[in-house]
């Protein structure tokens, strides 16, 4: 019994990082040691499907609590106090970096550095393109499925953050719009139209891309890291350039760069703590 109230809040915590711009829900399960046996699980499902269904689903509702009931939180606090809560999310990015250089240290190559390169400037192609994508369709069912399966790609990859990805898209609004109304029975309607094409995005994202990956830690372990590397570079750089299109009182600066010492030290702490 105590190690299924264990991995519920494993789930708990874990389910913050996925609604939080900054917090990689796939490292707080690297720190909180379920990563590894979660991705065999879900890679392995049918060698043994009673226990890990048993594990999928306890974690499971751990990170769905959590998801519902700060979601609104989240979203009030983007609403009302932007630059405090984004460079409070920049900070937490910026905390968990030094813990991905300890992983690569002294094991670079021509060949990794390309790697690098590459996934740090694929956010800002995706980026350009979904400048594009946003104007023709930011509502549509089929933008929300890709949305979805984005999304299902950070779950699995440790070190991105998909809410900050989300945001960069624009559909984090949506999204935790509908997650913090989904009690809501006169919304349900419109919550649907939403989470629907979203979770059958996630759905076919872990299905196509959970195998991949466990093969691709497992083969290139470290040119993967250096992949993790350079899109949680890019993405901390394009939430800045995001947080600095406003403009703020110098209250507002000062508690937002006190939030992003806060941000970072809380990252460095939990990232600290894998073993």
């Amino acid at each position: 019994m105590k190690e299924n109230i264990r991995l519920i809040v494993k789930g708990l915590i874990i389910g913050l990082g996925k609604i939080i711009p900054g917090v990689s829900g796939g490292m707080l399960a690297i720190s909180l040691g379920v990563y590894e046996k979660g991705l065999d699980a879900l890679s392995h499902f049918f060698r043994n499907v009673k226990e890990n269904t048993k594990f999928l689903c306890l974690l499971g509702l751990g990170i769905l609590i959590s998801v519902v009931l700060m979601s609104k939180l989240i979203k009030f606090s983007l609403d009302n106090y932007y630059l405090p809560t984004m460079l409070l999310f920049i900070g937490l990015i910026a905390g968990g970096l030094p813990k991905l250089f300890e992983k690569v240290k002294g094991k670079g190559s021509m060949y990794n550095f390309l790697a690098f390169l590459l996934s740090f400037s694929s956010l800002f192609i995706l980026f350009a393109f979904n400048n594009q994508m946003i104007v023709m369709n930011s509502n549509g069912f089929v933008f929300l499925v890709l949305m979805g399966i984005i999304d299902a790609f950070t779950m699995i990859v440790p070190g991105i953050s998909g809410t900050a990805i989300l945001m960069l898209f624009g559909a984090y609004d949506n999204v935790i719009s509908a997650l913090s109304n989904l009690t809501s029975v006169s919304l349900l309607l419109s919550n649907m139209e939403v989470l629907l094409p979203f979770g059958i995005g996630m759905i076919i994202g872990i299905i196509v891309f959970i195998k991949l990956i466990a093969f691709l830690f497992n083969k290139f372990n470290i040119t993967m890291y250096f992949i993790v590397i350079g899109l949680a570079i890019s993405s901390t750089i394009m939430m800045v350039f995001q947080a600095l299109n406003y403009s703020y009182t110098v209250g507002n600066i000062v508690i937002g760069l006190i939030l992003f010492v806060v941000g970072y030290f809380i990252a460095d702490k939990i990232e600290g703590s894998e073993s």
